[in-house]
């Protein structure tokens, strides 16, 4: 493995969705919330696993999306802290922006089977850190 790119292994365990409106529909007009929570639940020498859970929400209240699951980097310890570290313009973690392209995939799903509007691909394009110190990321 190359020493400038990390494996991003990512595992959901639990998913779930809400459908709190059941007039909404696909063409309903809404804003997505997104929120994140990633902690370190393991270091080694040449990897970390982190588990996260994602909340995608609507306003107005129509659906809510959870995924919960964990991720494992497996690199040098140079590309690992690379991938940890914010990205200077948004001030995400690069390793989110991997975590999410495959989380993106189960909430697309799940907002066809329930009928509400799919979010947009390019939701996090815009992402920012709500909070200092925060894991969690508004889109």
């Amino acid at each position: 493995m190359s020493q400038d790119t990390a494996e991003v292994i990512t595992k959901i365990r639990n998913v779930s969705s809400i459908k709190s409106d059941e007039r909404a529909n696909d063409n309903t007009s809404v804003i997505f919330n997104f929120g994140v929570n990633l902690e370190e639940a393991e270091r080694k020498e040449d990897s970390v696993k982190l588990n996260f859970q994602m909340i995608m929400d609507t306003e107005p209240a129509i659906a809510k999306f959870i995924v919960e699951g964990s991720t494992t980097l497996i690199g040098s310890s140079q590309t690992i802290e690379h991938m940890l570290s914010p990205d200077p313009e948004t001030n995400v973690p690069y390793v989110f922006m991997r975590i999410y392209q495959q989380v993106y995939a189960v909430i697309f799903m799940l907002a066809g089977t329930i009928e509400v509007p799919y979010p947009s691909p390019a939701l996090l394009k815009r992402a920012h850190v709500r909070r200092a110190f925060s894991n969690e990321i508004q889109a």
